[in-house]
């Protein structure tokens, strides 16, 4: 096998294989521009494959000269395949070519194939011997004649506004288009000397095949750089994806959770209503029954029966405190809303819960500017009272350190205004904390609270469009929160 048959059959396969493999690529989503390649090389291969076969027959004038008329077609298909190429948008679609560009296309093939059908692209019975001993090639080409040698010009001027059109790419910074215009100078090169060589100018090996090859591979490596740059997009794409769907799952849940707890507490509002009223009759005839046994029978009673009765009456106070508790929160939203500032509800407040708080050495409020609020400002002072006694009471008894309760008014990140109480206590304990504002749930329990204060307390900032935030501060301690939105026009007095 000589040199010739062997690249002949080197870039057959090569080109088979690019074929095949650019097609399929081309089924992938937004590679459609692969076609273009898998037509370049489904070209190319079948211009290779008409070299192959013309080696291994007898060389005569008609199977030399049909040979070289069919390969004029195929060089004019394949060169229409890199105007495609060269003028192709990103989706490579042949619609969205300039018209002169589609017309230039067709118009070489058509040329080409007019002058082959004539026969008038060689000079038939004509065979001239091309022998470049110092390869060991010896071989019988036909002549081309004077259509065959304008249909030649056309393609390869053809191929000439391709390299044009990839200068200008490589002008706008169009990566890997320096190279493929190396390849295409290469290419025509190689063009220019197998037309020639068809001519009878000169006798050389056709080289067109060779510089095929020389701008398939800048093109390739084209290739695999888009194919890497979608494969980053797409892994940046994943992570964005991945992060924005465990961020919306969290918020989803979230929400679902708040909705749950949302109506959680207004069916324990409506519950507490009916419970407080069906426990508020017995209650009341129990507490008279008590009252006349301690009126009748106080003075011939015993130690015992006193004690007894000194409980029932505490026990019934504590059960008329809950019932209280309950219809507080059961009650309809404020009757009468009025734009207040925050910081006058925190002084009445602490005016309030003054004799409850007056055994603190501490108690700081404050009072950053905040934004009005339209509220009840009795409701709020009940509200701000019971995180006031509840942050007392779980001050009593610590060792250590001095107690000590902060009042903090400001405005939030959003524009709401906050209410923020903060001890320096033990800090809620942790396993109650979902669970806080639940009626009954309370973490005094062993000494006689009721678990109510927080309850009625989100209760007023529910009504209030507001929130609620429990938690336990870095150095130890309690903080509760009132979040409540801000009237249509805040005024903050200086």
């Amino acid at each position: 096998m000589d040199i010739v048959l062997g690249l002949s059959l080197f870039t057959l396969s090569l080109q088979t294989g690019a074929a095949v493999t650019a097609f399929a690529i081309a089924r992938a989503p937004g590679w459609r521009r692969a076609r273009i390649l898998g037509a370049l090389a489904l070209t190319a291969g079948a211009y290779s494959l008409m070299d192959l076969a013309l080696g291994l027959v007898t060389r005569t004038p008609t199977t030399s000269g049909l040979n070289t008329s069919i390969n004029l077609v195929v060089a004019a298909a394949h060169v229409s395949a890199w105007v495609w190429y060269s003028f192709a948008d990103e989706r490579g679609s042949w619609r969205t070519l300039p018209r002169w560009v589609r017309r230039l296309a067709i118009g070489n093939i058509a040329l080409a194939a007019l002058v082959a059908l004539s026969g008038r692209a060689v000079e038939w019975g004509t065979l001239n011997t091309v022998s470049v001993p110092w390869l060991g090639v010896t071989f019988g080409s036909a002549p081309l004649a004077t259509p065959g040698v304008f249909a030649v010009a056309v393609i390869l001027s053809t191929l000439f506004v391709c390299l044009v059109q990839q200068v200008r790419h490589a002008r706008r910074g169009v990566p890997g288009a320096r190279p493929i215009v190396v390849g295409f100078a290469f290419f025509m090169l190689c063009g220019l000397e197998e037309a020639a060589v068809a001519a009878g100018w000169f006798q050389f090996i056709y080289l067109a095949e060779l510089g095929y090859l020389g701008l398939v591979v800048p093109v390739t490596a084209q290739l695999l750089r888009w194919f890497i740059d979608d494969a980053h997009r797409l892994a940046d794409l994943s992570t964005r994806l991945t992060v924005e769907v465990r961020t919306a799952t969290h918020e989803r849940d979230a929400a679902r959770e708040a909705l749950a707890a949302q109506e959680r507490f207004a069916a324990l509002g409506r519950i507490a209503g009916g419970v407080g009223h069906e426990i508020n009759n017995p209650l009341q005839s129990l507490t008279l029954s008590l009252e006349e046994l301690r009126d009748h029978h106080l003075r011939d009673a015993s130690p015992a029966s006193t004690e007894a009765l000194a409980q029932s009456f505490e026990a019934a106070d504590r059960i008329g405190r809950i019932v209280d508790g309950l219809r507080a929160y059961s009650q309809a939203a404020p009757p009468r809303l009025e734009p207040i500032d925050p910081r006058d509800v925190v002084l009445s407040a602490l005016r309030v819960a003054g004799p409850r708080l007056r055994d603190l050495p501490a108690v700081r409020p404050r009072l950053d500017p905040v934004p009005r609020v339209l509220a009840d400002e009795g409701k709020l002072v009940q509200a701000v009272v019971n995180a006031l006694v509840n942050a007392s009471l779980a001050l009593e008894g610590i060792e250590g350190r001095a107690p000590a309760i902060e009042v903090h008014t400001f405005a939030g990140e959003t524009g709401d205004a906050v209410i923020e109480v903060r001890d320096n206590g033990p800090g809620f304990p942790p396993q109650l904390m979902p669970r806080l504002g639940e009626p009954f749930v309370s973490t005094r329990v062993a000494n006689g609270g009721s678990g109510l204060g927080l309850f009625v307390v989100r209760g007023i900032v529910d009504a209030h469009g507001g929130r609620l935030e429990l938690e336990n501060a870095r150095g130890g301690g309690a903080v509760l929160r009132l979040r409540l939105p801000a009237a249509v026009q805040p005024n903050a007095r200086p």
